[in-house]
């Protein structure tokens, strides 16, 4: 399996799909996913890409899925750190990169919207720091501290999911959620209960904003207020 060293206390988990004949556009697709989550997040969007000659580059974040935790709780800066560190690890141009983040791998992929000279962004329900996200958050780090990550395994993939979702997709996500060990989800969670607000007004690249109708975390009022500050 693909890992990476990015530091001396860090190994990431990555997927690169490159394409049997590259676009003239030279694009890379760096993905981020959100909390309990992992690269194969991402699996069935990547391939139509990569068949219309794209890159495709994902990773595991400290702490999630294959990429072991590394003992230090990570801030969003940290986690665009990586990503960034990634990039260069690989010699990808940021300017050929198009960052996408889902919740909480939107705030990363914000971060870097505002650092690097990138060729575009894709914010899916990325989060908006505030105290109620922060409270939410700290509230899931005491439910794991106290029991694990089962009572995550046993409400999110229904809970935070909308009346479209089927089974096979609460199944994906308990999956992903079961795969993730206590202290990575919990060190995700500090990361989001400790975020501050972006500002976007420093971002170097276009913007697609996506929001979701029925989404539990982030409501269409806080990605708003992203869009405003965007412009």
């Amino acid at each position: 399996m693909p890992f990476i060293t990015i530091s001396p206390s860090q190994e990431l988990y990555y997927v690169l799909w490159k394409p049997e004949h590259a676009a003239k556009s030279g694009l890379t697709f760096l993905f981020v996913h959100g909390l309990g989550s992992s690269s194969s997040f991402y699996a069935t969007v990547m391939p139509a890409l990569v068949a219309a000659g794209h890159q495709c580059l994902a990773f595991d974040m400290n702490g999630s899925s294959l990429t072991k935790y590394s003992g230090k709780d990570n801030s969003i800066q940290d986690h665009a750190n990586d990503a960034i560190s990634l990039l260069r690890a690989l010699d990808i141009s940021p300017s050929k990169v198009v960052a996408v983040g889902h919740s909480m791998g939107g705030l990363v992929a914000g971060t870097l919207a505002t650092e690097l000279e990138l060729a575009g962004a894709v914010l899916i329900g990325a989060v908006t720091p505030s105290e109620a996200i922060a409270a939410a958050f700290s509230q899931r780090i005491t439910a794991v501290e106290q029991n694990g990550m089962e009572p995550m395994a046993d409400s999110i993939p229904t809970g935070a999911t909308g009346s479209k979702s089927t089974p096979t997709h609460h199944a994906f996500i308990r999956a992903l959620l079961l795969s993730q060990t206590a202290q990575g989800y919990i060190g995700l969670c500090r990361a989001i209960a400790g975020a501050q607000p972006i500002d976007y007004s420093k971002a170097r690249c276009p913007a697609l904003i996506i929001a979701g109708a029925e989404d539990k975390v982030v409501p269409m009022a806080g990605l708003e207020k992203i869009k405003d500050r965007y412009v």
